[in-house]
């Protein structure tokens, strides 16, 4: 029954630890979790081996005090005390009690109760022994020890030219030297004919002087000194301008520069430092204080090499310094150079495909870099130039594009710009080649005549082109004639583009054609010829078309004389002449027209039997007759042939 009664109790006992879990997880919902992995953790819920720990078997209650403790600056240390008892009230000795706090980033505990300050906020201390559980509090809240007043930027030396600006800080810290965010600070200054300052922590200065200024962080003050300056503003080359001499030698003006402030009067008595960029040659003197006017001098010597060189000049208090430039010129005994590129060849017209260089070196092989180089086409053509010096590798180079023809082309290089320095230019040259076959067309022979069957009079010349205008050599031209036969029809172009053929003309007379095919031209080229007439080789006679043949006996007839040549074509312009034994024949003398016809009356004579009309064409042995039969009853016509009277 005890035993009975002593369980209640314990129940009871952890029903109450439990209500206050829950009282308090109800009014801090973020500890929440935490809570109730720490119980777990710790054997209150779940099984873990917290439960198996002896000393706490036995305990009945656990205290914990303070309820409630503040740290007012990070890592501040606040220290808790856990008391267990037994059933009896007695203190139990040898438990573990067992620490934890809510929020790890406000605060951590460390198993002798002790709880360090992570960070601003509020948040739980527990401890749990056995199913034991009670809590704390801990509330981080920083105030304000000290207030650190510099520059933005963390510098804490404040000096600041006339008329330029800076912003202030203010930092607020804890007794730990911790920053505390999102407080405001008020600002003062004590002498507002130095340099005012805003309500932002803007600080401008006026005028040459010191002051102090103070920012105030929840009551408490931080103060710090600043100097206001006059410096010089700004530094100028004056004097020595874009100088130039040979390498080792010395400049032949002297180096002047002019420091003013920032109202533009001369900044004298300040101090100007001459530096060289690459430690090469001398400057003297090495620093200098400027004169009444703000003005230094100084003497520059350059160093061996050849190119650019750059001498700084600095005034106390401009933080950039003024770059001086000066070129050394090669010394030819000393200066080496190379073309890099040989047989090249292009389109004419068109960009070489690989860039053109020189290699610039002194007589030791070393190279030479930032050495100056001007390229120079010079049978036309342009040059392109990234960079007209040579680089590290004492090389320089440029994209030549060839002039649009074909041959040679030439470029030249000529190393370092000043006058009578003595280094012979290099030439490279090239070989502008003619492109892809753009068009093509008949220089000579188009529009020409000649006898049927005979040979036109001149070759037929053709030129085949680039976009450029350039020959293209090695092109194939296939022809396609109309009619009549070429010497061939299947040409190639020879180094200019030129190609030549022979045209006969065909046995027909009237208009040819010869159609000129290009590989890669796509319009086709037409020359055209025509045939004329052969020299006249026939003569015949021919009935008028439509003239009624009758019966009775014919008085005259209509005829027609044609005048052909060898092939059949008729002849035009051919001048015959006309007679007759018997009757009469009107025209005696007749042109034949251009379809080789001449038309004549012949008027027959009244003697019956056969009756011939001759026909001859002046000039030439050609003949022809026409002869009829007149009879008693009705006539009988019988055309005769052309007879080609040849020596009769």
């Amino acid at each position: 029954m005890e035993k009975l009664l002593i369980s209640a109790k314990e129940r009871a006992q952890w029903v109450k630890h439990t209500a206050k879990v829950v009282a308090v997880a109800a009014s801090s919902g973020a500890a929440l979790v935490s809570i109730f992995t720490a119980l777990y953790s710790y054997g209150v819920i779940g099984k873990a081996e917290s439960h198996q720990s002896i000393g706490n078997i036995g305990a009945a209650w656990v205290g914990l005090r303070p309820a409630m403790d503040t740290a007012s600056a990070i890592n501040d240390t606040v220290h808790y005390a856990a008391t267990v008892t037994d059933k009896n009230g007695s203190i139990l000795v040898g438990a573990r009690p067992m620490w934890t706090t809510g929020d790890s980033s406000i605060a951590t505990v460390l198993q002798d109760g002790s709880v360090i300050a992570r960070g601003p906020g509020r948040t739980m201390v527990s401890v749990v022994v056995g199913r034991l559980v009670t809590h704390s509090t801990i509330v981080v809240k920083q105030r304000v020890a000290s207030v650190e007043v510099g520059r933005a930027s963390g510098d804490s030396l404040i000096v600041l030219n006339e008329g330029s600006q800076l912003q202030l800080r203010a930092r607020a810290l804890d007794a730990r030297g911790f920053p505390i965010d999102g407080l405001e600070a008020t600002w003062h200054i004590d002498d507002n004919s130095v340099a005012t300052l805003d309500s932002s922590g803007t600080l401008t200065g006026r005028s040459a002087g010191r002051t102090v200024i103070g920012a105030k962080v929840d009551g408490v003050a931080g103060r710090s000194g600043v100097s206001v300056v006059t410096p010089a503003s700004a530094i100028a080359l004056v004097a020595g301008i874009s100088q130039r001499a040979l390498a080792g030698k010395t400049l032949p003006q002297a180096v002047v520069v002019r420091a003013t402030n920032r109202r533009g009067a001369p900044a004298s008595g300040k101090r100007v430092t001459f530096r060289l960029a690459d430690g090469e040659g001398a400057v003297d003197p090495a620093s200098a204080v400027t004169d009444a006017d703000g003005r230094a001098r100084a003497t520059w010597k350059l160093g061996a090499d050849p190119g650019r060189q750059t001498l700084f000049a600095s005034v106390e208090n401009v933080d950039s310094a003024l770059a001086i430039v000066a070129e050394a010129d090669p010394v030819a005994s000393n200066t080496r150079v190379t073309a890099l590129a040989e047989r090249l060849s292009g389109p004419a017209g068109d960009r070489l495909p690989d860039s053109v260089a020189i290699r610039v070196t002194d007589s030791t092989g070393r190279a030479l870099p930032d050495v100056p180089v001007r390229w120079t086409a010079v049978d036309g053509g342009s040059v392109e130039v990234a960079s007209g010096r040579t680089d590290s590798l004492g090389v320089a180079s440029a994209r030549w594009v060839l002039a649009k023809r074909t041959g040679t082309q030439r470029l030249r290089a000529q190393v370092g710009v000043g006058a009578g320095l003595g280094i012979p230019p290099v030439t490279i040259s090239a070989t502008a080649l003619a492109g892809a076959a753009a068009s093509v067309l008949v220089t000579t022979g188009d529009n020409q005549h000649a006898a049927a069957g005979s040979q036109l009079p001149k070759a037929i010349v053709f030129r085949v082109a680039d976009t450029n205008g350039s020959g293209v050599g090695g092109a194939t031209l296939t022809l396609s004639p109309s009619g009549g036969t070429l010497s061939d029809t299947s040409l190639t172009t020879d180094s200019l583009g030129i190609a030549r053929t022979r045209w006969t003309m065909g046995h027909s007379a009237g208009a040819y054609s010869l159609a000129v095919h290009v590989d890669a031209v796509k319009k086709l080229l037409k020359v055209s010829a025509r045939a004329m007439p052969a020299a006249a080789a026939n003569l015949a006679f021919d009935d008028v078309p439509g003239e009624k043949r009758s019966h009775k006996v014919v008085e005259s007839k209509r005829l027609y004389a044609l005048v052909t040549d060898v092939y059949g074509n008729p002849v035009p312009d051919a001048r015959v002449n006309f007679s007759v034994k018997s009757g009469t024949v009107s025209p005696t003398r007749a042109v034949s027209d251009s379809r080789g016809r001449a038309a004549l009356t012949w008027k027959l004579g009244s003697k019956a039997g056969e009756q011939v009309l001759k026909g001859v064409v002046r000039g030439t042995d050609v003949t022809g007759e026409y002869v009829i039969q007149i009879g008693p009853r009705e006539p009988i016509a019988k055309p005769v042939s052309l007879r080609a009277a040849s020596s009769k």
